[in-house]
């Protein structure tokens, strides 16, 4: 698929990104758990500084890809493709005091490369510092409308019984690939997640309720289901880690510690979305299933931060179901990435180099994205009837292609 070749340029230019941020959201969840349990008075200091890692995120992102998708002077344009964000930050953070998404640095970084390769260097500079200019006050404006937006979404999730957990899930995690919080805001701080008397006092906000005590009904409508969504992301990286080659399984390592450790898995939705758009279609799907799951169980467990391992342990409750449970999306997250890999393929599956005199044969396979297994003397493909028959002689019984071709041997060992 050529949209696969187009993201797959992308993620190649991510791969130090990918690892410098789960780092960083990994130290961050650190610092703010130990903010939460000292009381030393320099609270603030931990708070300011793993809430700086979390802004720096943008800015790695847009200097390392346009690094490595501009052709001449990259690192004088990376710099600048930096500065036009600071610009845009600066201008948004007039309005709007909540950072902005890494997102943003992505769309810098493409604009900026994209102008560069193609326009005079003079008025690239003058072009993407204009624009970085009118599109950060565009941003401050519609800040007001884009909370109108949410607020109609939280609107639409909140008090929907059984129905709520699984639109909150969904709504969330397409949010959240792009590193943006506002619908977690309004459920987890606002009444929009809820109000209950507790104490004596009216409390607002599934997570103030959680910080009081209360792990009621609430907590497991929009809590709960997170801790099931990890284990199945953990089956699903170990599925895709059997999959991927070379540095590809470093970074899905890197990614995948940081999501689990720091229960802030935006940069791990990136990552798959950039492996697979089919591949983040059914994340979306298993994250519906956790999250009811948690609700018709009444798992009652919450967090205070994002919700990764120790604050797991932390607010451990019923813990038979939570693992029982756990053990179950493992297996949901393997077995879903097998059959969504087998039907669609995965970015690195069209990113293989295959030496010229086997690239006659590989086109009458239908391409190398067309292939999904070896067994023995044949092969499995998506799609048979892509099979070129008059280049090939073989027989195709359904999806399997047997053939004594001896480039089917060397075209095996070869992969």
């Amino acid at each position: 698929m050529r949209f696969y070749n187009g993201i797959n340029k992308l993620q190649t230019a991510s791969l130090f990104p990918f690892i410098f941020c789960s780092a960083f959201i990994l130290i961050a969840e650190v610092l703010r758990l130990i903010e939460n349990n000292i009381s030393i008075g320099n609270e603030m200091f931990f708070y300011n500084f793993s809430d700086l890692l979390y802004r720096l995120s943008g800015y790695v992102f847009c200097y390392f890809i346009t690094l490595n998708l501009v052709e001449k002077k990259a690192a004088f344009t990376a710099f600048w493709s930096v500065l036009c964000l600071a610009v845009i930050n600066t201008a948004v953070s007039s309005f709007y005091d909540d950072g902005t998404p890494y997102i943003l640095g992505i769309i810098v970084a493409v604009f900026c490369a994209y102008c560069f390769n193609r326009l005079d260097r003079v008025l690239s500079l003058s072009l993407t510092m204009i624009c970085a200019v009118l599109f950060g006050v565009l941003i401050g404006y519609l800040i007001d409308y884009w909370h109108n937006f949410v607020m109609s979404i939280s609107r639409l999730i909140s008090g929907k019984g059984i129905f709520s957990p699984v639109l909150f899930s969904v709504s969330d995690n397409i949010l959240s690939l792009f590193g943006i919080d506002t619908l977690k805001d309004m459920i987890f701080y606002k009444s929009y997640g809820g109000s209950v008397v507790y104490g004596g006092e009216i409390v607002t906000g599934v997570k103030d309720l959680f910080a009081c005590g209360y792990n009621g009904e609430l907590v497991s409508t929009y809590l709960s289901g997170h801790y099931f969504m990890l284990f199945a992301l953990a089956g699903l990286a170990l599925a895709l880690f059997f999959t991927l080659k070379g540095v590809q399984r470093y970074i899905l390592i890197a990614v995948t510690v940081g999501a689990v450790f720091s229960g802030n898995i935006s940069i791990f939705l990136l990552f798959l979305f950039l492996e697979s758009p089919f591949l983040f279609l059914s994340v979306l799907f298993i994250g519906a299933i956790a999250y009811l799951s948690a609700y018709v169980l009444q798992l009652g467990m919450g967090y205070d931060f994002n919700g990764g391992i120790v604050e797991m342990i932390i607010n451990l409750n019923n813990p038979v179901y939570l693992f029982a449970g756990g053990v179950v999306f493992i297996a949901i997250g393997y077995f879903i990435f097998k059959f969504s890999f087998e039907k669609h393929g995965i970015s690195d599956s069209f990113n293989y180099y295959i030496p010229e005199r086997l690239s006659p044969f590989v086109k009458s396979l239908g391409g190398i994205n067309n292939i999904i297994r070896y067994k023995d003397d044949s092969l499995e493909v998506r799609n048979p009837k892509l099979i070129d028959t008059v280049s090939i002689e073989c027989e195709i019984n359904e999806n399997i292609v047997t053939s004594k071709d001896k480039r089917l041997i060397e075209l095996k060992d070869y992969l």
